[in-house]
């Protein structure tokens, strides 16, 4: 239960985190691109996740 509850937290502060950026009209560029270096330094992520955002940024 307390990993469906993280789920639940990350998400609810993934939406406050949208609702900042979108205040300060931050683009989805910028924000693709910057997770995205991030993202290739984390050895730990899911190679799928860090082929998904360079996909992700190329159509942007």
């Amino acid at each position: 239960m307390s990993r469906l509850n993280d789920y639940v937290e990350n998400h609810e502060n993934l939406d406050k985190l949208n609702v900042i950026l979108k205040h300060y009209g931050v683009s989805a560029e910028f924000v693709a691109h910057t997770l995205s270096e991030g993202f290739e330094q984390d050895k730990e992520l899911p190679k799928e996740l860090i082929e998904d955002m360079k996909q992700f940024c190329a159509m942007l």
